[in-house]
């Protein structure tokens, strides 16, 4: 009985977050200016704790489809900026705009807690609490198990789960409502190379549905960087990363390398639009060489077609 209380409190703690921040977000986006092109946007949004200055003076914004990776080390406030963009904490200065009071933002943590429940239990009442329609919310808690390839109706609990298999139902409660916004801080640290894959998948799909995300990165990711604009937290400050700037002295010497499905009346039409790309066919299987310079529109209109990502891999040398 108090193992079961423990676990309501917690639930009766997280839904009256959830309530404070929607009435917070509310209250705010009625003096909100009208900023129509972005999801959210910082203007000079400062952090502190006490005497200790966490970040100062982010200004960003926010595009529907857009992908932004946070880099920098420990301490450096990455998880600060993904919560204050969440409206977890409040900022200590500026502002912060939200398109509407309606944005749907997911969030998955660095860790999620070892509850005494099921993963189908925990996301029934996550989805509940976000007031998913009971139907929609069943059907897409056995798309999410499916795709990151856990038992749905599994009896074990939370509490006895590994570390990526806590990581896949966090990653599960960021993405149930189909979010404008998702916010991932390390969402590949104890995943295995197949589950990064899974998950890599989830992302461009959502991706290509027009979700924007955000996600705090400590160990390389060439596939999601190669798609994303990348920024490191340096003593407070945002700074944008050239990512063409490791390659200025090795013009043509990186390239990607895709494998994936595709139909044969999408590729003649990228192929056309792409002329640089090297492509290996065989019916709906394609390898693509391609370079990067032309990686990041590639990528988009690849998931516009309906394409496939079975794996995507950063090379060393010319096409």
């Amino acid at each position: 009985m108090q193992i079961l209380n423990k676990n309501i409190n917690c639930l009766k703690m997280g839904m009256e977050e959830m309530i404070v921040l929607n009435e917070r977000i509310k209250q705010k986006d009625r003096n909100a200016p009208d900023n129509a092109s972005s999801l959210i946007r910082l203007e000079q949004v400062g952090k502190s704790y006490g005497s200790r200055k966490v970040l100062s003076a982010i200004s960003l914004s926010v595009d529907r489809g857009e992908s932004l990776i946070l880099r920098g080390g420990n301490g450096s406030g990455k998880s600060t900026l993904l919560k204050l963009f969440a409206g977890i904490i409040p900022e200590s200065s500026g502002q912060i705009h939200r398109s509407s009071r309606h944005l749907q933002i997911g969030y998955a943590p660095d860790r999620l807690p070892k509850l005494r429940m099921t993963s189908e239990e925990y996301l029934t009442h996550m989805g509940r609490i976000a007031g998913m329609p009971k139907p929609n919310l069943t059907q897409r808690i056995e798309e999410l198990h499916e795709l990151l390839e856990l038992p749905a109706h599994s009896p074990s609990l939370l509490i006895h789960y590994s570390k990526g298999m806590l990581q896949k139902v966090n990653l599960m409660q960021a993405c149930l409502l189909r979010p404008d916004l998702i916010l991932l801080d390390e969402p590949f640290s104890g995943l295995d190379t197949d589950s990064s894959e899974k998950l890599l998948t989830l992302l461009h799909g959502l991706r290509a549905e027009g979700t924007a995300t955000i996600t705090a990165l400590h160990d390389p990711l060439p596939s999601w960087e190669s798609v994303s604009t990348t920024y490191r937290i340096r003593e407070g400050q945002l700074i944008l990363e050239d990512k063409d700037s490791d390659q200025a002295s090795d013009s043509g010497a990186i390239h990607y390398e895709l494998d994936g499905l595709l139909t044969e009346e999408a590729r003649a039409t990228l192929a056309s639009v792409f002329p640089k790309i090297d492509w290996t066919a065989a019916g709906n299987a394609v390898r693509c060489e391609i370079p990067s310079e032309d990686c990041h529109a590639f990528m988009h209109e690849f998931w516009q077609a309906d394409g496939i990502v079975l794996s995507l891999k950063r090379k060393e040398g010319g096409i």
